[in-house]
């Protein structure tokens, strides 16, 4: 299944990849490819990810790190989707995303 991404985890996708690209060329282009490939596995096996301590039970939120950068994608297994939250640097404050 391919997971749906919300438009606020999109934004932040974007805003980091140009961030990335300000500092190097063509490296805002592998970090959006990282997160592709994350995003990729997660539509293969999202139960293979831990789930995201502190979140309400019946929620079904997990998380899975990007390789190479600090970032993690975080997101939630619904009876029929995926969904993206966020894509949120390691250093953030955790939880800013609950109310998605």
């Amino acid at each position: 299944m391919r997971p749906r991404i919300l438009a606020e985890g999109e934004a932040e996708l974007l805003e980091a990849a140009l961030w990335y690209e300000d500092r190097r060329e063509g490296l805002g282009m592998q970090f959006y490819e990282s997160i592709l490939d994350t995003c990729e596995a997660i539509g293969k096996n999202p139960a293979r990810f831990p789930k995201y301590e502190g979140t309400p039970q019946k929620r079904d939120v997990r998380r899975a790190l990007v390789n190479r950068f600090p970032f993690v994608v975080i997101f939630e297994i619904r009876q029929d989707e995926i969904l993206i939250l966020a894509v949120a640097h390691t250093s953030r404050d955790s939880g800013y995303w609950q109310n998605r």
